[in-house]
């Protein structure tokens, strides 16, 4: 099969509804977690002042920590409802309310107490558990199934219409009642009458993905191998990666600030971050190092114009100016080094933490910070996470170094030959 046939079907795969939906969906964790990481560091800056001042309201800070992760689930529900049912042209917000009852059904089993236990007033409780991470699964099928729903109930006309001169915003609740009540329903019934667990089925049908979230070599690896050769093709790695690994990432994250809140250390390495500030330094494929070659060693007008406009947007983790610049989609020049460096990074940064040489991420923070700045704050202020990612970066850029060569001496060769001073077509390149 060709390139071109590879890209068209991995093309066709990224641009599928319900995955742009998962991921557009669950973008939504990022501000989120952010904000709850935040009192995360704030609650483990390396300053025995601090924290001897900090001690008395640990508590009280914890709980946006608890509000933020551990409820990323419920909002997940909202977001890919809400982005699914823009893109079938339904209303987004009744359509996300049914989603999230759904779930609430599903995943969420309440605890009535008729009298006083353990410190605890009569009254009923539910948990948090499947609200987290560990309840991804079943919000991206309630998200799914509550809109396709409402869909077909629009599609046929089978909603009730008000007349004219009802606010829109009443008619559409109205609109959404049939759907609502088939949706609920069934939930009710799989809940209730048939005694399905949702939560605990999709857990184990996905449980063979389940093993890349364990802090195994594999975990590592393979996650990596799999975003950057789609890369290669044009395809955004973590159009496949999100909604089946970040599950797995973000509930081992979630553990972490569990244990923390608790004054436990952090139980897990693999996770989001782990791969943001170890790995992807300057994008996927760490390609920060490429920038850096091309500005600083580049003998062709063309290279050192690309390092000139790509190293700010490296610096900060943007690196699609480069990826489609240069371009580096079915190059044959950077094909190699785009899966390689980022690969043997990831090996090394499983040692470093495998070895607890380097303290374990426990905060997300903005992306878009430079690498070794997010490495020192997801790790706690570890100042040794500053080592490895520079550690790293010196990996990556001596895997790039050959290849780099070569393609900046074919540069110069073209330009010396007067072929638009290297403006050339990757099918010249080839």
């Amino acid at each position: 099969m060709s390139y071109d046939a590879i890209s068209a079907k991995m093309g066709q795969i990224a641009n599928n509804r319900y995955l742009t939906a998962i991921r557009d969906g669950m973008s939504v964790i990022i501000p989120v977690s952010i904000i709850g990481s935040f009192f995360t560091i704030l609650l483990n800056l390396p300053i025995a002042s601090w924290n001897n001042f900090i001690k008395p309201y640990a508590a009280m800070l914890s709980v946006p920590m608890y509000f933020s992760i551990n409820l990323m689930a419920i909002y997940c529900v909202f977001s890919i409802t809400s982005h699914l049912s823009k893109y079938y042209k339904v209303d987004p917000i009744s359509t996300s309310v049914l989603a999230e009852m759904s779930f609430f059904i599903l995943a969420i089993e309440p605890m009535v107490l008729n009298k006083p236990k353990a410190g605890l007033a009569a009254g009923t409780y539910v948990s948090i558990g499947n609200m987290g991470a560990q309840g991804l699964f079943t919000a991206i099928l309630c998200a799914i199934f509550a809109t396709e729903i409402v869909r077909f109930f629009n599609q046929h006309n089978l909603v009730i219409k008000m007349p004219n001169g009802v606010p829109a915003a009443v008619g559409k609740s109205f609109s959404a009642l049939i759907p609502g009540v088939l949706i609920i329903v069934v939930s009710f019934i799989l809940k209730e009458i048939f005694k399905l667990d949702i939560n605990k089925i999709l857990t184990w049908v996905f449980s063979p993905i389940g093993y890349f979230g364990r802090d195994t070599f594999l975990s590592a690896i393979i996650p990596v191998l799999l975003i950057t050769i789609v890369w290669l093709f044009g395809v955004h790695g973590m159009v496949i990666a999100t909604p089946i690994l970040y599950p797995y990432w973000y509930a081992n994250l979630n553990a972490n600030v569990t244990a923390i809140a608790h004054g436990q250390a952090p139980v897990h390495f693999m996770t989001e971050q782990f791969f943001q500030w170890f790995v992807w330094i300057g994008g996927a494929g760490a390609t920060l190092s490429l920038s850096i070659l091309l500005l600083f060693f580049s003998k062709s007008k063309f290279s050192k114009a690309m390092g000139t406009v790509t190293i700010l947007p490296a610096i900060f983790n943007i690196n699609e100016p480069l990826i489609f610049g240069i371009p580096i989609i079915m190059n044959p020049y950077f094909a190699i080094p785009f899966v390689l460096a980022p690969t043997a990074m990831a090996a090394v940064t499983y040692g470093a933490m495998k070895l607890h040489l380097v303290a374990y991420t426990r905060a997300v923070v903005a992306w878009t910070l430079p690498g070794p700045i997010g490495a020192w704050m997801s790790t706690g202020f570890d100042w040794r996470a500053i080592v490895l990612c520079i550690i790293n970066i010196l990996i990556s850029l001596t895997i790039y170094y050959p290849f780099f060569k070569m393609f900046d001496n074919n540069q110069l060769k073209l330009e010396k030959e007067g072929n638009n001073e290297g403006d050339i077509s990757l099918s010249e390149q080839k």
